[in-house]
């Protein structure tokens, strides 16, 4: 039993592993296809979190920075206090009568910790605050101008939690008079957090970064103001980027191990965080594993029945096999290893007996095709019967035939000439005929083409010639379209550029225009407040001091915005007219370096990236100031976007000089990560770009060499060690060569 068993083995032992392998690969892709879905379904709940703190953080972000206008606005107001006790009490009254629907509170503080406090929910009253964590900060440090958000409380009346934020309030010198702060109502975050939590089965939590909560949905109170800064996980928190997501199984609650997402506030120490328990994440997992674990079964059990039923089918193949080649053996082997062809002939049944390998290569037909065929084997492989006729006659007549030459049919239909010999022996008392054909095929064509080549070698010179006349004239129209499209490349980058230019002088016109709002709007309402008290008799020579004082500060503040606000206005203007065509002009090349840098500080002023400048004075030039601007815009762009990848902050250099007499050079520089070796070459290379998908058109700098060489008429050079920054030098003519003016084809 047991030598059955072994025999068994190892005549199926490739049978064996060869199932032991399938079985591995399905268990193996089993495990691999659940450990995928595991790892999607984690991701999907990481993008569906990811999509509520980004609604979430804006929502928080645009709360704050009303909060923080609101504030600003009164610090405003507070700064120009007369009589503090009157003006306190009027900017109070005046602040009830305003619409907070997220703001409780609004309290003005002395600087010993007295405030005055207003509030829609309780009647003005005065108390001390000096205790509070972010009013005694402000207290410490009287210079400091940004404002202060401090921990949590209930208020005193009504047990509501609030947030505060406060700031410093500074007179006309800058010196510290008073503090401002408000209250934001918790409540108002909690019922949105609570919404949205409820939803997606979920925890919601606002955090300071200072390291208390705020903000955790399901709303307890008892988590408001809880210290969390000392716990792992909000050390990491702080290490980490803007937005991210990890796993913790005690941090904010101690229930779950949860999957949490996070988002931090622009603007403001704080961070939005959305957790969901793995337990509910991968529930519907759970259930797809168990489902394709019984699948899996399934499939390796019916792959072991059928390895099962090919085991015994090899078992009887076996058997046949070892009995037809001990019959077969001794002809097969000197037969079958013939390397010439041959075939056995049996002229009474008119039929091919056998033929070995090598009268198959030969001739391409199957075995089964051939042997034993009669007359369908001689309309199918003779191809002139005349012959075969003649090569039958001499195989009755003759003992032997040598060289008989001869047409045949391969299998896909091509004609092969052969050299027919034959032998005659006896078999079962009949006369068999041993023909093995040799294939001329080839030396016949190859005299024959021999011949062709010389008498055709004029008429395939001549019709080369014709073809690469046509090759070359397809290939200059390639170059012409090529040449094109790369013009209408540029343009449309050019007009890309102009557009990024727009939206940045658009951004920074803001700011002042907002600033000189800001001021009208505050110079009215004081006019209108000295207007009421002369009409009712009772102005003082104080307050008409005080608003002239006013009046000519706020004068000065709206006519600086509006100045910053037309500079910006005439330096988009020149900068644009001048990349939005090819105009030549004389110009100064410090003042239009200088126009360029402010149209496009959009680009770096509210970044970590500073811009240095080191403009020689007096360099006139006639040239193409467009091309400047976008040599420099992209210069900007490049550092930006390449440069400084990975960093937040970077300084980048920009220098002019004259050169000699006739040549001025212009350096741009920066001290971002460098440009890889590998890379240096192919920075001027058209479509090269290391940001391919994500925004790069690799055109940027191909451009600026183009501008460079061509319109410029100058030369430019790179040079670059990695985690040392770039500079790129630009030597141009002060005055630039005559251009061709380039007609537009009318479309």
């Amino acid at each position: 039993m047991k030598e059955r068993e072994a025999v068994f083995l190892r005549k199926n032992l490739s049978l064996i592993t060869v199932t032991i392998l399938i079985v591995s690969a399905i268990l193996a892709q089993s495990y691999w296809s659940a450990r995928q879905d595991r790892e999607l379904t984690l991701e999907a709940e990481r993008s569906n979190a990811h999509v509520a703190v980004r609604l979430l953080e804006e929502h928080v972000a645009q709360t704050m920075q009303d909060g923080v206008q609101k504030l600003g606005t009164a610090a405003i107001a507070a700064a120009s206090f007369t009589d503090v006790g009157v003006d306190i009490q009027h900017f109070l009254n005046s602040y009830d009568a305003q619409d907070y629907r997220y703001i409780k509170a609004l309290r003005y503080i002395d600087l010993a910790g007295n405030s005055w406090v207003s509030s829609p929910d309780f009647p003005s009253h005065q108390m001390s605050v000096a205790g509070r964590d972010d009013i005694h900060f402000l207290m410490q440090h009287p210079e400091y101008k940004e404002v202060v958000i401090g921990s949590p409380y209930e208020s005193r009346y009504d047990s509501q939690l609030v947030l505060p934020i406060a700031r410093n309030v500074f007179d006309k010198k800058g010196r510290q008079v008073a503090m401002i702060s408000t209250d934001l109502r918790i409540a108002y975050f909690a019922e949105l957090y609570a919404n949205v939590a409820k939803e997606n089965n979920a925890m919601l939590a606002l955090i300071a970064n200072a390291g208390f909560i705020i903000v955790r949905s399901p709303f307890e109170a008892r988590y408001v103001n809880r210290d969390i800064s000392k716990e792992p996980a909000t050390g990491r928190l702080a290490s980490q980027d803007k937005e991210g997501s990890f796993t913790d199984p005690d941090w904010l609650d101690d229930e779950f191990e949860r999957l949490y997402a996070y988002r931090k506030v622009s603007g403001f120490p704080l961070s939005v965080v959305y957790g969901r328990d793995l337990e509910s994440i991968l529930a519907p997992w759970y259930q797809r594993l168990q489902t394709r674990a019984i699948f899996t079964a399934v499939v390796v059990l019916l792959l072991l029945g059928v390895m099962a039923m090919l085991a015994r089918q090899f078992h009887k193949l076996r058997v046949s096999e070892a009995t037809l080649r001990n019959a077969e053996y001794k002809f097969s082997e000197i037969f079958e290893r013939s390397p010439l062809a041959i075939s056995l002939v049996n002229l009474h049944t008119r039929k091919i007996d056998a033929v070995n390998h090598a009268w198959i290569r030969l001739f391409g037909y199957r075995h089964d095709d051939i042997v034993g065929a009669g007359e369908e084997y001689q309309k199918l492989f003779w191809v002139d019967k005349e012959e075969m006729r003649k090569f039958i006659s001499l195989l009755r007549t003759e003992p032997q035939v040598d060289h008989f030459q001869a047409r045949f049919r391969h299998a896909d239909g091509s004609i092969k000439v052969c050299l027919l010999s034959s032998r005659t022996y006896m078999a079962d008392g009949e006369a068999r005929y041993i023909v093995t054909p040799q294939d001329v095929t080839r030396q016949l064509a190859a005299e024959q083409d021999l011949l062709n080549l010389n008498a055709s070698l004029e008429d395939r010179v001549a019709r080369r010639t014709e073809n690469l006349e046509r090759s070359n004239a397809e290939l200059a129209e390639a170059l012409n379209s090529l040449q094109l499209m790369q013009g209408e490349l540029i343009r449309q980058e050019k007009l890309a550029s102009l557009g990024s230019l727009v939206a940045g002088v658009a951004h920074e016109l803001n700011t002042p225009i907002g600033n000189s709002v800001t001021v009208a709007s505050t110079l009215q309402d004081q006019a209108r407040v000295l207007q009421g008290e002369l009409q009712q008799g009772a102005i003082k020579r104080s307050a008409f001091n005080a608003f002239l004082e006013s009046t000519i500060f706020g004068s000065d503040v709206l006519l600086r915005s509006l100045q910053r606000a037309s500079e910006l206005i005439r330096s988009f203007k020149h900068v644009a007219v001048d990349q939005s065509s090819d105009m030549r002009r004389q110009f100064d090349l410090s003042q239009v370096v200088e126009e360029i840098l402010l149209t496009n500080l959009s680009l770096y002023a509210k970044t970590g990236f500073a811009m240095q400048t080191n403009l020689q004075a007096g360099i006139q030039m006639d040239s193409f100031p467009g091309a400047f601007g976008q040599i420099i815009g992209n210069f900007l762009t490049n550092s930006i976007r390449h440069g400084f990848e990975g960093r937040s902050s970077g300084i980048m250099c920009l220098s002019t000089s004259l050169l000699d007499q006739e040549h001025v050079k212009l350096e741009f520089r920066d001290n971002g990560v460098g440009i890889a070796q590998e890379h240096l070459s192919k920075v001027f290379d058209p479509f090269f770009t290391t940001k391919f998908g994500q925004g790069g058109s690799g055109l940027g700098m191909n451009i600026v060499y183009n501008l460079v060489t061509t319109i410029l008429a100058g030369k430019i050079q790179v040079h670059s060690e990695a985690g040392e920054g770039s500079c790129f030098t630009v030597i141009v003519p002060l005055v630039a060569p005559a251009v061709e003016e380039k007609t537009t084809p009318q479309s």
